[in-house]
């Protein structure tokens, strides 16, 4: 084992968070330059994924709820892209690379399971298309809370930065969470699905 090796585990067991390249083997890096990328390409992805529901959106008020979401995601990006520029990852030659990717969409009816359709670094959710407002609720719904549990699990990670940043995020995302809600609290009434196979549509974007 090498010394940064031993010294890197020897503050993870006293709890110690790593605060800079310099504490963490090649190994660690890479691992956890895989995870954020996951993270960040994830939110960019995302967030193009929303941008058509601003103009789709049924109100005025339901469109600003949207942007506002839109907004957030890519703020969210932005942060976990400067981690990784502060890693030494070319996030500008990243982004350029995949660009025109994070915005490809797959058709609505396909499986893909945990198969990788391309080379970004996007969780499979965000390859299927939001066809529906009905869909687009509950997927919005459905990925808050899910990142949610995942920001909870990063709060308690060694690498520093992305802790304290995570930490941030989930504020963000709780106010968000709250706007949402409200934006599309007559949505129940008004807008229900009017037959079953819609309802299975939408409620079916939460299990992909």
């Amino acid at each position: 084992m090498t010394d940064v090796a031993g010294q890197m585990l020897a503050k993870i067991e006293r709890g110690v968070r790593l605060e800079s390249p310099g504490e963490i083997t090649p190994e660690y890096r890479e691992h956890l330059v895989h995870l954020m990328t996951m993270q960040a390409d994830s939110e960019l992805a995302g967030g193009y994924g929303y941008v058509p529901w601003i103009a789709k959106a049924p109100t005025v008020e339901e469109k600003h709820v949207v942007a506002q979401i839109v907004k957030d995601e890519l703020r969210h990006a932005a942060v976990m892209y400067g981690l990784l520029g502060d890693l030494g990852f070319d996030v500008a030659g990243h982004v350029r690379r995949y660009g025109e990717i994070f915005t490809m969409r797959i058709e609505a009816g396909a499986d893909i399971g945990t198969r990788r359709i391309t080379s970004d670094k996007r969780v499979n959710i965000f390859y299927y298309p939001i066809d529906t407002w009905a869909d687009f609720v509950f997927f919005n719904f459905c990925m808050d809370r899910g990142a949610g549990h995942q920001l909870e699990d990063v709060r308690g990670c060694s690498w520093g930065p992305w802790a304290r940043a995570s930490r941030g995020s989930s504020r963000r995302r709780s106010s968000t969470s709250a706007t949402a809600s409200t934006g599309w609290s007559g949505w129940p009434r008004t807008r229900r699905p009017t037959t079953r196979r819609r309802r299975r549509s939408a409620n079916g974007t939460c299990e992909r």
